[in-house]
């Protein structure tokens, strides 16, 4: 009988071990913090792609990659990857996840099997994601068969709107923060529509620097424990801001003096203020004289193009009519936008390509659409699939 007993105190000591080098096991697997930067390049943009993932594995080089992992999905064109990047002694490495075969990458269907892919392999305690490319914020493309955020001209010139970056982002972990390294894309139409897919936005209201975020300082940024929103808009910034020269002189993509503008938005906040945006329509006079607003007063962050981005503090100072109303507001946005710094011009483009510096005064870190008359096509979109305009309660004063 004692043998019995032994024997059976002996299995279930090897059980327990066993579990518990098992458990270990899963434990070092699972990650502190995955972030997958997604990189739609099949466009004009193909050559910086390089460039920056060059600028990651250089930023690398200051993260733990025992507890952390960076993931890069690369499509320029021809065999999109996904990729690790760790260190292998004092040399970061590329650790193939999967490779794909030509593909539009700003397909529903196609993101959301690299966001599968990338975060069933790297499961972590938090997610970051970042979404490179070109963007125009909330604005449908004009090919209705195509989408806009993100830019794939491997088969035409393939886009994707926000409801379908939305829908994409269905199958993916709730992330700590989403970086925009696109330009247009801190909209407030833009984060409300994707409000409940991060903690945290942080992007650009105006154009971004043509090289794009400065990944050598940012990276680390991913992982910081401590605020890493506000850490990666912070190191985004300054790069810039050091080389800034106001009047852009001897700008390149080498030496990007033209300036730079950034903001975080808290997405828990933004209700609170759509409320506050509601109660300022409600007693907002100018609002009742048919669209009569005077908006050259108000900073436009699209000035060379089609002004359709104009800076959403200055469009509310410009309508309100009643003091306790507009400071309730006012108090609310603070809560929302967390963190913003512009410097005082940045380099703004034509269609055509060519540009100019023009004057951020006004900047307050947000862009917003504002309705004209017209009755385009634009603008039904924006009044049907826009959350934003029903959720600030602009149809209950006709715009």
């Amino acid at each position: 009988m004692m043998k019995k007993i032994k024997i059976l105190s002996l299995l279930v000591c090897l059980i327990a071990l066993f579990t518990a080098c098992h458990d270990e096991e899963d434990k070092t697997n699972y990650g502190s913090r995955t972030v997958l930067v997604y990189i739609a390049g099949d466009n004009s943009l193909s050559r910086f792609a390089s460039e920056d993932l060059n600028e990651m594995i250089e930023g690398m080089q200051s993260v733990d990659d025992n507890r952390n992992n960076l993931l890069v999905y690369m499509d320029k064109g021809s065999n999109p990857k996904l990729i690790r990047l760790r260190k292998d002694k004092d040399v970061v490495v590329q650790d193939v996840i999967a490779t794909y075969d030509a593909q539009n990458s700003v397909d529903v269907d196609v993101m959301k099997n690299v966001f599968t892919t990338a975060f069933s392999h790297y499961p972590a305690d938090s997610y970051g994601v970042v979404f490179w490319s070109h963007g125009d914020g909330w604005l449908p493309y004009n090919n209705p068969s195509t989408r806009w955020w993100g830019q794939d001209t491997g088969n035409g010139d393939n886009r994707m709107n926000i409801p379908d970056l939305n829908e994409a982002l269905s199958v993916a972990p709730h992330f700590d923060f989403i970086l925009f390294d696109a330009c247009y894309m801190q909209s407030v139409e833009v984060v409300y529509q994707l409000r409940n897919r991060a903690d945290y936005f942080i992007g650009s209201p105006t154009e971004i620097p043509g090289p794009g975020a400065p990944y050598e300082v940012v990276v680390p940024a991913l992982f910081a424990v401590n605020s890493p929103a506000v850490s990666i808009a912070e190191n985004y910034y300054s790069v810039y801001a050091k080389k800034y020269n106001s009047t852009g002189a001897g700008i390149s993509n080498e030496n990007w003096t033209g300036g730079v503008s950034i903001s975080v938005i808290k997405s828990s906040e933004l209700s609170a203020l759509a409320a506050a945006t509601r109660d300022v329509l409600q007693t907002a006079v100018s609002m009742q004289q048919s669209h009569d607003i005077d908006i050259s007063s108000i900073l436009c962050y699209d000035p060379l193009r089609e002004n359709n981005y104009h800076d959403l503090m200055g469009l509310m100072q410009s309508i309100q009519g009643n003091s306790q109303a507009f400071n309730h507001y006012k108090e609310m946005y603070k809560n929302a936008v967390i963190w913003k710094n512009t410097t005082d011009n940045n380099y703004c483009t034509y269609s055509s390509g060519y540009g100019k510096m023009v004057s951020m005064d006004g900047f307050e870190g947000v862009s917003t659409y504002i309705l004209r008359e017209n009755n385009s096509s634009q603008e039904k979109y924006y009044r049907q699939f826009v959350e934003w305009y029903s959720a600030a309660d602009w149809d209950s004063v006709d715009w």
